[in-house]
């Protein structure tokens, strides 16, 4: 049987974050060491990212948002009568919130270099195991929204369950800023709880604000709100407030956002980020199958190559 070298992509040594590390102890700037990532895992993987481009035509084409709309601005929240597994979703991750309660699982980490505002409760496997979730994780809208956000079937880079407790900070990710895995990425962001002003919602501008803003400070961290509010005024920001089930799509690489800012009560969300394959600054998902109960799921091509399986 001929050697796969796809699975030496999901090696260690072949990681795009341990790889870029290594490269930056040798003071290699980040766009060569992108290109020396990209690189590999294209020979590593032959012909993988136009596979994927010809499968993208095939993805269900999105309801919940125009696909022009998203592309143009980055961002959308989403129509929910389109994601009918959203509100399903929600509740099954309100449940299993309370599961975590009772065994101690919901505290602020320990050890000041942690964020407290910030908190992953769950994620990959432990969350897919919940039916409800997984259906709306590998629902069709979603899927053919990323699928035709990026021009080729993407990959399910990550899954998490946050939390947001009660907190009065205004630091670090509660800031304007951008996410560098790559020049583009897709995070779906669903509500598990109602979320309004006080609930710390995770707030964007589309990437044409951003572009405003950030025209000359793209390598900047984080960004405070008067620049921002200089430049494309406070009524640029969306908000993804709303019931729980209320979702929102955003490219985080090029949209600037912000999100658990002073919540007087505690916010829970689940986040998908969906990625490139070729992304110079995202693994690439192993999934253990049994563990995420989809084992004995019928999957379909395209959801294979949403979770790196093929």
């Amino acid at each position: 049987m001929a050697f796969d070298t796809r699975t030496l992509l999901r090696k260690p040594m072949a990681d795009p974050i341990r790889m870029q590390k290594s490269l930056q102890k040798f003071g290699i700037p980040r766009p060569i060491r992108d290109t020396i990532v990209v690189g590999t895992k294209s020979v590593l993987a032959p012909g993988e990212e136009t596979r994927r481009k010809a499968h993208a035509a095939t993805a269900a084409v999105p309801k919940s948002v125009p696909m022009d709309v998203l592309k143009r601005d980055g961002a959308a929240i989403l129509a929910g009568e389109h994601l009918p597994q959203a509100v399903p979703a929600a509740l099954a991750l309100q449940e299993f919130f309370g599961t975590l309660e009772q065994a101690g699982r919901v505290k602020k980490p320990d050890g000041h270099y942690k964020s407290d505002f910030l908190v992953r409760l769950a994620g990959n496997e432990e969350v897919l195991a919940l039916a409800p979730v997984r259906d709306f994780v590998l629902s069709d809208e979603l899927l053919g929204m990323a699928s035709r956000y990026f021009d080729q079937v993407p990959v399910l880079s990550g899954v998490w369950f946050w939390w947001s407790p009660v907190n009065k900070s205004k630091a670090e990710s509660q800031l304007y800023h951008y996410d560098g895995e790559d020049k583009s990425q897709l995070k779906i962001i669903l509500n598990v709880v109602d979320v309004d002003e006080n609930t710390g919602p995770f707030s964007f501008l589309s990437a044409p604000a951003s572009e405003a803003v950030a025209a000359t400070r793209r390598h900047s961290a984080r960004l405070d709100d008067d620049l921002v509010n200089a430049a494309v005024g406070a009524e640029a920001v969306s908000r993804l407030i709303g019931p729980a089930g209320t979702v929102g799509a955003v490219d985080t690489s090029r949209c600037l956002h912000y999100g658990s800012r002073g919540n007087s009560r505690q916010r829970l969300i689940l986040m998908l980020q969906f990625t490139r394959f070729l992304a110079p600054k995202a693994s690439l998902p192993s999934w253990d199958l049994e563990a995420a109960d989809l084992a004995s799921e019928g999957l379909d091509d395209i959801r294979k190559m949403v979770l790196n399986l093929s």
